[in-house]
């Protein structure tokens, strides 16, 4: 039993079908253009051939799930659209600020200030903070550039034959999307704080950082695959898997201590967990830098 997609018309010559409610979820700050809304299915029932079953069914007698396709689980087929998604996401946030960037660039390259210094023209972009963060994020966005570019070259392969990458591909995937986003988002955010007003106008790109919190939570929230690999992590530690830093070891010994002391109650070791949150998003950090450094070939 579960749940699964299925076909239906929502209206009738312009009427809802009875039992199906919508709701409008309102404006957003950005991405308008991606309609977002709440349907609620009361009491309603449909035939069996409204069933999208190309690859997996629903079994007539049992209820159960049939595969129609041999040897191809159903989250296998999710996870070929959740992984190209992923790479999609990391794709467009490092976009959003590479665009981002230029445009603030070419603004503070042209914008004259003044200077005590100089009676030559000084500009924006002279401003030491200003040409730190240019050149910070020249480095940060070309290495995870690569990155990405490294998981969709090894993963579209895959999507051609229709296979399911391995669990070492998977992982570097998710470690993509999560630092391309919270990369992007650290580095646009602060270079806001460096270029006054300009900020605020409506033409300088700023007004739609918001879609970066859109990229944060989608196609699998950054949160919950920091956890998933904080706690991948801790099991390889735990089985006596050898830590690739010193860090990560001393992050893994750390937590591993906390969730003794709860013992075997699952309540306990729930808590213990939630208590110690920041150590558990410090240890996923070192694991994501790890990752990168390996299929970067890094020393």
């Amino acid at each position: 039993k579960g749940p699964h997609a299925f076909l239906i018309d929502l209206r009738a010559r312009g009427d809802l079908t009875p039992g199906v409610t919508v709701y409008d979820m309102g404006r957003k700050t950005t991405g308008n253009d991606l309609d977002n809304a709440a349907i609620h299915f009361d009491n309603v029932r449909i035939p069996r051939e409204a069933l999208l079953d190309r690859h997996c069914s629903v079994d007539e007698t049992s209820g159960q799930y049939a595969l129609t396709t041999p040897g191809l689980a159903p989250f296998a087929m999710i996870g070929q659209r959740l992984y190209s998604g992923r790479v999609a996401v990391a794709q467009a946030a490092l976009s959003y600020a590479r665009e981002l960037f230029r445009v603030t660039r070419a603004y503070a390259d042209d914008k004259p200030i003044w200077s005590a210094a100089t009676a030559e023209p000084s500009y924006l972009s002279k401003i030491p903070q200003l040409q730190a963060l240019f050149t910070e994020a020249d480095g940060s966005l070309e290495r995870l550039e690569r990155f990405v570019s490294r998981c969709e070259s090894e993963l579209t392969p895959l999507l051609h034959a229709g296979q399911p990458p391995d669990a070492q591909l998977a992982h570097a995937i998710a470690v993509a999307k999560v630092k391309a986003v919270e990369a992007a988002t650290d580095l646009c955010w602060r270079l806001k704080q460096e270029v006054g007003s300009y900020a605020l106008m409506e033409d300088s790109g700023f007004a739609h950082l918001d879609f970066l919190l859109c990229c944060k939570f989608a196609e699998g929230d950054s949160r919950i695959l920091m956890q998933k690999m904080a706690r991948d992590a801790l099991k390889v530690h735990a089985a006596g898997g050898h830590a690739s830093s010193a860090d990560e070891a001393s992050q893994c010994d750390k937590l591993a201590a906390a969730l003794r002391q709860a013992g075997k109650d699952k309540a306990a070791q729930a808590a213990a967990w939630d208590a110690h949150h920041t150590l558990v998003y410090e240890l996923a950090e070192s694991v994501i830098e790890r990752t990168m450094r390996e299929h970067l070939d890094e020393a």
